[in-house]
């Protein structure tokens, strides 16, 4: 907070600047862009996580052979520390080096620059996906396996199809729970920083976290990007905290 009112820029001491950094950072057209892209990641992440989680946990729900070593291989992504597993995705998926090209090449097609500027969002937006959908799946499965068999035996003796008892029973029950993976998962992707390290911020990549970073230590502009990174800091309160409350409500804590 104190070098978002300076100048400081390493080389030189800081002088106060007051409330200029945080004018010259809410009038930049790039941080706004930066900020879009922030919440477009933000949106297609959570809910492809939330509907592969959903659907990967009703399974894991049911008893089947090889129950157990199926679920341990799915918690792996979560075993593996977030820059390791962006850098190992980047050895998979380089241009020219990378093993799902040579596939590529081997059975005839041409070769896929993953990290292109048309395709290199999408392609962090992958490897976020592949390692935080074992969170929801979790987290559902445990919902899964709480909910009371009654009300789902009372339902099928109802005659009620598949489709009404998740809609009118499983999905309801498990709104507090899908709730907390919604707050959890935004506070933890409008920090998304990994994968755009390891790609140094490949065109069309620029997401807020990464903004903060380059003018920071890359432009050595400590003063503005510390203002960028405290009006990060607001938009995540204050976003949580609707969130919590939305999630006290169901949960019937507060009316």
């Amino acid at each position: 907070m104190f070098y978002s009112g300076t100048d400081y820029a390493v080389v030189k001491d800081p002088n106060f600047v007051g409330w200029d950094n945080y004018r010259v950072v809410l009038t930049d057209p790039a941080f706004w862009t930066a900020m879009g892209k922030t919440f477009y990641v933000l949106a297609v992440c959570i809910v492809v996580e939330l509907v592969l989680g959903m659907a990967i946990a009703m399974l894991f729900n049911r008893e089947f052979k090889g129950q157990n070593i199926v679920r341990g291989l799915c918690l792996l992504p979560l075993l593996v520390a977030p820059l390791a597993m962006a850098l190992i995705w980047n050895y998979i998926l380089h241009a020219n080096l990378g093993i799902f090209n040579q596939i590529l090449t081997w059975i005839g097609l041409n070769k896929v620059d993953f990290f292109a500027p048309d395709t290199a969002l999408f392609t962090i937006m992958f490897i976020t996906i592949w390692q935080w959908t074992p969170f929801s799946i979790f987290v559902i499965l445990a919902g899964l396996k709480s909910l009371p068999r009654d009300a789902f035996e009372a339902a099928k003796i109802d005659g009620s199809s598949g489709w009404n008892t998740f809609r009118r029973l499983t999905l309801p029950m498990l709104t507090p729970l899908i709730l907390i993976i919604v707050l959890l998962r935004t506070m933890w992707l409008i920090r998304l920083f990994d994968p755009i390290y390891t790609t140094k911020g490949a065109v069309g990549t620029e997401t807020l976290d990464w903004m903060v970073y380059r003018n920071t230590f890359l432009f050595f502009d400590v003063g503005r990007g510390s203002a960028m990174a405290i009006i990060s800091l607001f938009i995540t309160m204050i976003i949580t905290a609707i969130m919590f409350r939305v999630l006290m409500k169901a949960m019937g804590v507060i009316k």
